[in-house]
């Protein structure tokens, strides 16, 4: 004797999702986040040469806002400008 069970599309899909595997974190992510604890770890620690590795690779989203802070957007000058501003400097 044969059961045959069926059971719907949306039922399945709930019972499979225990089974799939668990979605990978993106390398960026990860290496930021060591970072992050490197450093915590290196400012609670003594050893010199962990915060001299911390001072050599910083958090990527730390230095990256220290590189784009001091950048302004700057006008253009016309050559008479930037002659007569070249000269002021020289003299």
């Amino acid at each position: 004797m044969t059961q045959v069970v069926t059971v719907s599309a949306h039922t399945a899909a709930y019972a499979m999702e225990p089974v799939k595997p668990p979605q990978r974190v993106s390398r960026a992510s990860y290496v930021e986040e060591h970072t992050r604890v490197l450093a915590q770890q290196a400012a609670q620690s003594e050893d010199l040469r962990l915060r001299a590795l911390v001072n050599v690779v910083q958090p990527p989203a730390l230095a990256l806002y220290f590189l784009t802070s001091t950048q302004q957007q700057f006008e253009q000058a016309t050559l008479k400008e930037t002659i007569e501003a070249y000269k002021n400097s020289v003299a």
